[in-house]
């Protein structure tokens, strides 16, 4: 970093002045410069942008402090540190008054040698400055409202969201009371929280609706050497996210009620059917082979109704995902797949965000398609960079008909619903997952579950 820092060294002894910026180059990597009097230097900044001015205290014409209130005028604020000859607690309190980024003693970098601490000096003060800037672009930058507020609720400083959200200029709201200044009691909320905030020293965060919009607002305690205690405001519009949030809650409830009204209207005639047929079958001696296949015929329907219902409740989109340990979780979901022979692999470890049941559900739904459909006889689970995947040997799935297999009513068994991966797409688009599918090493089926979350 040392290379990109230019120097300025004031100092009214030509000697001293040219021997530390000579050393500070040198030996530190700086590029420097030199000059003997404030007005000189004043001169030199004109045409010359730097990043960090090291002046003498005591200097014939403008001291040190003086030439910093010219430098400041003239070009904002630039690093500077003081040299001094007197370690006195007054200059100490007067150049910090002034704004001096540090202040150091001369006779220790004369007769001590010290450039390797001047030179650190230097280097934490640009460090500071740099990262100020940044900040302070990114600050004003930001769509979000900042703001620091003193305990008092004067408005200490304000990006230009903050400005429009108050519906004044930047100019016009900085030094005024934020109580004054923000519509609807929402000052007054704010500087609440944030004495709280000052007082306990603890970060808040809290909600606000104002005018049909809705902002998450942070609040944090300001750690710099101050006079006053502040806090920092920040307030992020989240109307969109809230209003994605209630349709999606719209959403669900339709879900539900679709699911209730499936259960009640589909199931009940299905129910009124095969209590008929039982009845119909003690009038026959010998039971009618007609009578097993409406028995089946009416087991494909509890099948379809169930799928259709499962289908539906698993497509509401999850809102509040829960740690799911990955290993744990596909170690219970196994023994309650009818797998025959076929063996499961598990190398996948880890925790997601996922609702555990519906999870388990997309898991049984993909083990179930692999043993039934694909005749595996080795099912692997093993994770992704942002997901995993489950893998078989068995028959696999034509690349011709990947991109039917997740359709409502695809299957190729003669006694498929059609719905069990439908289902799967289903609860993986709820929980904002993406699943695809390809071919495994073996040649069977590989089905990739991505955009997951994990702890």
């Amino acid at each position: 970093m040392s290379e990109d820092i230019r120097l300025l060294m004031v100092d009214d002894s030509e000697f001293f002045a040219e021997m530390t910026a000579q050393t500070l180059r040198e030996e530190h990597g700086m590029t420097t410069f030199w000059e003997t009097s404030a007005e000189d230097a004043l001169a030199f900044l004109d045409d010359t942008e730097i990043d960090c001015i090291v002046s003498d205290y005591e200097m014939p014409g403008a001291n040190g402090l003086e030439f910093l209130e010219m430098v400041t005028e003239r070009h904002g604020d630039v690093p500077f540190i003081l040299l001094t000859g007197r370690g006195t607690e007054e200059i100490a309190s007067r150049a910090i008054a002034a704004g001096v980024s540090d202040y150091i003693l001369k006779l220790e970098v004369v007769e001590d040698q010290q450039y390797q601490q001047l030179a650190n000096r230097v280097r934490s003060a640009v460090t500071q400055r740099r990262a100020q800037r940044r900040y302070e672009l990114l600050v004003n930058n930001t769509p979000d409202a900042v703001a620091q507020v003193a305990a008092d609720g004067e408005i200490i400083a304000a990006n230009p969201a903050m400005a429009e959200f108050a519906s004044v200029s930047r100019e016009e709201l900085v030094g005024r009371d934020i109580v004054e200044q923000l519509p609807d009691g929402i000052g007054n909320q704010w500087l609440t929280v944030g004495q709280t905030v000052i007082e306990e020293r603890t970060a808040q965060r809290t909600e606000t609706e104002f005018d049909g919009r809705h902002f998450h607002n942070i609040f944090a305690p300001v750690d710099i050497r101050t006079e006053r205690d502040t806090f920092q405001l920040i307030a992020r519009d989240v109307t969109e996210r809230v209003e994605r949030e209630r349709e999606l809650e719209r959403q669900n409830e339709r879900l539900d009620e679709f699911a209730s009204m499936v259960s009640h209207d589909l199931r009940n005639p299905l129910d009124v059917a095969e209590m008929n047929l039982s009845m119909l079958a003690e009038q026959f001696d010998e039971r009618p082979a007609e009578f097993d296949r409406i028995e089946a015929s009416h087991q494909r329907m509890a099948t379809l109704i169930d799928d259709v219902l499962t289908l539906a409740r698993q497509g509401a989109t999850v809102e509040d995902p829960e740690p799911t340990p990955l290993e744990q979780t596909i170690q219970q979901v196994w023994p309650y797949v009818e797998s025959g022979e076929t063996d499961l692999v598990v190398d996948a470890t880890g925790t997601i965000e996922a609702d555990a049941g519906r999870f388990q559900e997309l898991l049984s739904n993909i083990f179930r398609n692999a043993v039934e459909h694909g005749d595996a006889a080795t099912i692997t689970v093993n994770t992704l960079e942002d997901g995993f995947y489950v893998a078989d040997d068995g028959r696999g799935i034509p690349e011709s008909e990947r991109d039917n297999v997740f359709d409502t009513g695809y299957s190729t068994a003669d006694d498929g619903t059609g719905f069990g991966l439908a289902i799967v797409e289903q609860i993986a688009d709820a929980h904002g997952w993406t699943v695809s599918v390809t071919a495994s090493d073996e040649g069977g089926a590989r089905f990739e579950i991505t955009g997951v979350t994990y702890l």
